[in-house]
């Protein structure tokens, strides 16, 4: 398995997916070197989505539910599938009372995540934004990652 570390997080890729702190790393790579061997094809075209909401920002399950054409239960469901966690940043959608919700790794590894991306003030979230679709994908990937 190939890591990089992002924060307080070690971000795996074994050729189909990405995993958050993994148990094995056969090599360490920076980031940059990591995400260039990511293949975005294996996730679900509105997983994009997520490129859309801004490093230090947060959506809502109802906004990504509203921008996508579901319901925030669907959302759930389809940041729960989501093959490519950091890369594709699903910690970044909370609950709309704010508070964190949902992560397969753990909610304290959620929080230290956005901790460290700048989207907490105290405790909770404090930047919310509507996602959006991304024009340029490989750019907005550079940019949600902090590589650009």
């Amino acid at each position: 398995m190939l890591c990089a570390e992002y924060g307080p997080v070690t971000v795996g890729w074994d050729g189909r997916r990405t995993y958050v702190n993994p148990a094995g790393c056969e090599r360490r790579v920076d980031l940059g070197t990591l995400v260039e061997q990511v293949r975005l094809a294996v996730a679900d075209r509105r997983l994009l989505h997520l490129l859309g909401v801004p490093r230090g920002y947060v959506t809502t399950y109802k906004l990504y539910a509203e921008a996508v054409g579901t319901s925030p239960r669907g959302v759930g469901r389809l940041m729960a599938a989501n093959p490519l966690p950091i890369i594709l940043p699903c910690h970044r959608v909370v609950r709309s009372d704010l508070s964190l919700g949902g992560y397969t790794p753990g909610a304290d590894v959620k929080r230290a995540i956005l901790e460290f991306e700048g989207a907490l003030c105290g405790k909770r979230p404090c930047k919310v934004v509507r996602p959006a679709p991304v024009a340029d994908v490989s750019e907005a990937l550079r940019r949600s990652l902090g590589l650009s």
